[in-house]
Formats: structure tokens, C-alpha cells, sequence
């Protein structure tokens, strides 16, 4: 299996997902790591309905997310991991499966969170989060769309 993005954006999938980073990495499935939505019928059939009809959705919390992903059950095809905050992916790097990068999209603003990139905002916990991952040594780029410039943020990081 192919990791192809690893891609933290709040709105999970929408249009920008579906219409450029599904075909900029000929992406054949999306994993989703949540621990609510994982739990959440109604969300899942949401999610399920907006993704594109050329990709597979699954959606795992952390603990079987690093399963799978670690007996690479997905074998020989490309995957996107989508989450909507930094936290899962520092979970699922503490659980022993190591990502090679972070790209971060849309994180809403909402009240304590700092301003990190055009549209990006993190709470102290997300920030803690993206600390931790800077810390393993795994870059951390900022880019809204494949078509969009892409900013390295891992300093912003770095204690």
C-alpha cells in the first residue's frame, strides 16, 4: 500500500478532496481516523454518499487504523488518510506506524485557537499534537489544493 497524502483538513471530504486530491495522487481509497465519527452512523453514511465513486472509503479509529495499516491490508493501492485534526495522527505514530508527512488544509477558526496559515487554526492540544510530530522528525507542510503552492510549517513546530 501506498500512503499518498496524509492530509488534515476539518471538513474531511468535500469538493477540494474529491475534485483535485483524489486525482492529483489517483487516490483508490480514503482512510478517515476518528474515534466519533468511527461510532457515528449518520456521519459515516454523510461521508460514504460525498465520496467520489472511484475511491473506497473506510473509517477507523486510531487503535484499528494502525492495525490495518500496519499488516498493510491495503496492499498495492493508493491511500489517503484524512483526518480532521493533527491528534489522530500523533496517536497513530505513538501506536508504532510511522507517517513520512503532514499536509494541513482548512481547520476552521474557533475560540482559543491560534491563526498557523491562511486558513488554519489550532487549538493548544492540536498544537501539542503537531509538536509531537515535529518532534519524530515528520515534515509538516501547509497547502490548501495541489494547484496551490506549498509551504513548509514544521519550524513552527520545533522546540
Amino acid at each position: 500500500m501506498a500512503i499518498v497524502e496524509v492530509r488534515v483538513d476539518d471538513r474531511l471530504i468535500h469538493g477540494q478532496v474529491c475534485g483535485y486530491w483524489v486525482p492529483q495522487f489517483s487516490v483508490n481509497r480514503i482512510l478517515i481516523i476518528d474515534d466519533e465519527i468511527c461510532n457515528d452512523e449518520a456521519r459515516k453514511t454523510a461521508l460514504k454518499f460525498g465520496c467520489p465513486p472511484s475511491c473506497k472509503l473506510s473509517i477507523f479509529n486510531v487503535e484499528k487504523a494502525s492495525d490495518k495499516l500496519k499488516r498493510k491490508i491495503d496492499e498495492g493501492i493508493n491511500v489517503m488518510i484524512l483526518v480532521q485534526s493533527p491528534e489522530p495522527l500523533a496517536d497513530l505514530v505513538k501506536s508504532g506506524y510511522m507517517i513520512d508527512h503532514v499536509t494541513v488544509g482548512n481547520i476552521a477558526a474557533r475560540e482559543n485557537t491560534e491563526h498557523i496559515a491562511d486558513n488554519a487554526y489550532i487549538s493548544k492540544k492540536e498544537r501539542a499534537s503537531f509538536e509531537y510530530l515535529a518532534s519524530r522528525d515528520i515534515p509538516i507542510y501547509y497547502q490548501i489544493a495541489p494547484n496551490k503552492p506549498m509551504e513548509n510549517i514544521t519550524k513552527m513546530f520545533k522546540k
